[in-house]
């Protein structure tokens, strides 16, 4: 089954079978949690995989998708409503206004301000903005977080940008200009899961089988900036946007100019303790923690793994096969991109 859900950057979607396969070692394994559930993708596919499973993230859009696939909708409601939210003729309201159309920007390495495309076409805006009205207008429930969540795919489907919210491309993409239209989200079966919006110091739901961890370690690559746009029609908070950046953004996550932190596990200061304090709190049989080798991360193999050996047995996997855990030899290994698993035995 494909799971279609946002694309997001460290989309674990190519680790799925790993990380089942982890979770499926540890014996009578039933709970399972998603400590940076991102897009839920993890979510979805150990839910569908028979699994009850807690998921937790911080961004409001993130812990959409995660109720969306753990907690279900019913699809005859939904597909009619999508039916009728497609039809909606569009309203110039607070994407039209700031995400629409073009606008003349300084570009660096230019002398005199460029005109530029912004988000959005103009129509596709207005449609949007006429969409996220009408479901913010109505009471909660899993339909309406259903809808919600077509309407930010539907919306990232014709944002003219890559995978990120921080700026937008210098031309119109085609797809920028096909016209927005919802689609049903992908309905995953299983046992009902458990949501939450919070910073993972907070959780609740420590006491589980399996926990999967994949924190942000990589300084630069700030998730509530990178995917603004998602939060904001999700919050639907209309806030007041900082015209500086290439791609306006609201003061919340305008962290550098406001000099303020984004979170945990960023900052080289502090990213030990982070990372000491997110292996300590949970009450689990096996922990498996996410790593890749990015030449920006916050912390290092060699430090990573020292802190894991003190919550017990460490493994260490990359996608296919076993590998050696002598911090020397690291440098040795090929010098792409590649993920490892920190396998943590109570």
């Amino acid at each position: 089954m494909k799971i279609t859900t946002e694309s997001i950057k460290g989309s674990k979607r190519k680790l799925l079978d790993k990380i089942l396969k982890l979770t499926n070692e540890v014996e009578d394994a039933e709970t399972f949690y998603d400590g940076f559930s991102g897009s839920g993708i993890v979510s979805a596919f150990m839910r569908s995989n028979g699994f009850e499973v807690f998921a937790n993230d911080k961004m409001p859009s993130a812990s959409l998708f995660a109720r969306v696939f753990l907690n279900g909708f019913n699809e005859e409601i939904v597909k009619d409503e999508i039916a009728r939210l497609n039809k909606l003729s569009g309203i110039q309201g607070w994407l039209y206004k700031n995400y629409s159309g073009m606008y003349l920007r300084q570009v660096r390495g230019q002398s005199k301000p460029q005109w530029r495309p912004r988000a959005f076409k103009d129509f596709n805006a207005m449609k949007l903005d006429a969409i996220f009205e009408d479901i913010h207008s109505m009471p909660s429930s899993n339909e309406k977080d259903a809808l919600l969540f077509s309407a930010v795919i539907a919306m990232n489907k014709v944002f003219n940008g890559t995978n990120d919210q921080k700026s937008s491309l210098k031309e119109w993409s085609k797809a920028s200009t096909k016209a927005v239209c919802l689609e049903i989200p992908t309905s995953i079966s299983g046992v009902t899961g458990t949501v939450e919006n919070c910073d993972i110091f907070e959780s609740k739901n420590t006491t589980v089988d399996v926990v999967y961890l994949d924190p942000p370690y990589t300084t630069g690559v700030l998730y509530d900036a990178c995917y603004h746009l998602n939060d904001s029609v999700v919050l639907w908070d209309k806030p007041p946007v900082d015209t500086s950046y290439a791609l306006p953004r609201p003061d919340r996550v305008c962290f550098r100019k406001n000099a303020k932190c984004a979170g945990a596990f960023y900052m080289k200061d502090t990213v030990h303790d982070d990372f000491d304090n997110l292996l300590s709190q949970f009450d689990c049989k096996r922990i498996i923690l996410s790593y890749s080798n990015g030449v920006r991360n916050a912390i290092s193999f060699a430090d990573l793994l020292l802190i894991c050996q003190k919550y017990g047995k460490v493994t260490v996997y990359d996608q296919d096969h076993k590998v050696c855990m002598q911090p020397k030899l690291m440098k040795k290994r090929q010098k792409n991109l590649v993920e490892y698993f920190f396998v943590i035995d109570k």
